[in-house]
């Protein structure tokens, strides 16, 4: 029986422990996607003590952005900063794995290139007519995941995470729900996984065998019309076919659809709601184990009893804790160490949320200073 604490090895990759940091958006980066201050100080105090950080969702090309900050390596321009990130990560001695994303129709609207990437034309934003992609244009994004790849590399980070979920523009081709297209791309859960299977051995064969090649997967889209539990079974061992060495457990936790001057769009959200019990995912995570054989982080609202559980009882290899490691940096060690009842609590008051919405820097209710660098030091009291 494994625990927390325990190591772990994916691909070549040593893991000091089972602990995870998700990707976190912290829209600290600058308008030219490349890292700040207040990047490197968001990692450095959350990488001291978890096995693994995933970074943020990474944009690999300019049309791609989930919001104005969002951290990019479309450009060689971008490898300098995001090399200075993974050191950092490194100095504390953490793994760390770089997410990889194209936000399709969620994309913020840009001049130039595509508006809003879509495999069926499903809108996700009032203010963005989706485009539907043609085979060049997905071949083109394809070169993009693996360009980004390199430079992630080049930067020194141990590996990549292909962003598989959240109906982003991947998950988009993966989900019933958006994806309605009669061509190989779609069609039956095999058939939708196509694009997500392409771009993992077009990473994989550029970059070879030691790379490590995660990918983040949608267990099951809560949503009427979504991908199912059963779905996401044949498409994590498509994946694994295709030479993922870990998936990354996540879902839809809500999907509602919205109207706005006759434009109906889709709203959805990863995170599970205040009124639902903590490790309210993991048994989804645990239909993604039993499909395949590489280890399996779970996600989703995870506490320190059932991030323990996860690992224990074998529903995942590794557990991710987010939105309380925002508000308690310290959480990962207190939870290894057993210091339960020093954890500072996250409020679930969905302030980070709000403000990532915006396109600004993170806030927390709980930790006024997310970053613990001057220009995020909280206010002088009056």
């Amino acid at each position: 029986m494994a625990n927390l604490n325990d190591p772990l090895t994916i691909n070549r990759m040593h893991i000091r422990n089972r602990l995870v940091l998700p990707p976190i958006t912290g829209c600290f980066g600058t308008l030219d996607a490349e890292v700040t201050d207040a990047s490197l100080g968001f990692y450095r105090q959350r990488s001291r003590d978890v096995g693994l950080v995933v970074v943020e969702a990474t944009t690999v090309r300019p049309d791609g952005r989930i919001n104005p900050r969002s951290l990019g390596l479309w450009s060689d321009a971008q490898t300098e900063g995001m090399s200075r990130l993974a050191a950092a990560i490194r100095a504390e001695e953490a793994a760390t794995v770089v997410q990889l994303n194209h936000a399709g129709a969620r994309s913020v609207p840009i001049e130039g290139g595509i508006r809003g990437a879509s495999p069926s034309g499903v809108a996700f934003r009032p203010d963005v007519e989706p485009t539907v992609l043609g085979l060049s244009q997905i071949a083109e994004i394809t070169g993009d995941f693996v360009a980004a790849a390199v430079r992630a590399r080049e930067a020194g980070f141990d590996g990549v995470e292909v962003h598989g979920a959240h109906f982003y523009l991947l998950s988009q081709f993966l989900s019933p729900l958006t994806n309605h297209r009669e061509d190989r791309y779609g069609g039956g859960a095999a058939a939708r996984a196509t694009f997500s299977v392409e771009v993992v051995r077009a990473i994989r064969e550029k970059l070879g065998a030691d790379f490590a090649i995660f990918f983040r997967l949608n267990a099951v889209e809560l949503v009427e019309g979504g991908q199912t539990a059963e779905d996401a079974a044949v498409v994590a061992q498509l994946l694994e076919s295709a030479g993922v060495d870990a998936i990354h457990s996540s879902l839809a936790a809500t999907g509602v659809w919205k109207e706005m001057e006759g434009r109906a769009y889709l709203q959805s959200s990863s995170a599970l709601a205040k009124d639902k019990p903590k490790g309210g995912a993991l048994a989804y995570a645990a239909e993604v184990k039993r499909a395949v054989r590489v280890p399996v982080i779970a996600v989703g609202k995870l506490g320190a009893a059932e991030a323990r559980a996860a690992v224990q009882d074998g529903i995942a290899d590794m557990a991710a804790i987010g939105r309380q490691m925002i508000a308690d940096p310290g959480t990962a060690g207190k939870i290894l160490a057993g210091r339960d009842d020093e954890i500072v609590q996250c409020r679930e008051c969905w302030s980070c949320f709000a403000s990532i919405g915006k396109g600004m820097p993170i806030v927390c209710s709980t930790n006024r200073n997310v970053t613990g660098t001057p220009e995020f030091a909280p206010a002088p009291r009056q």
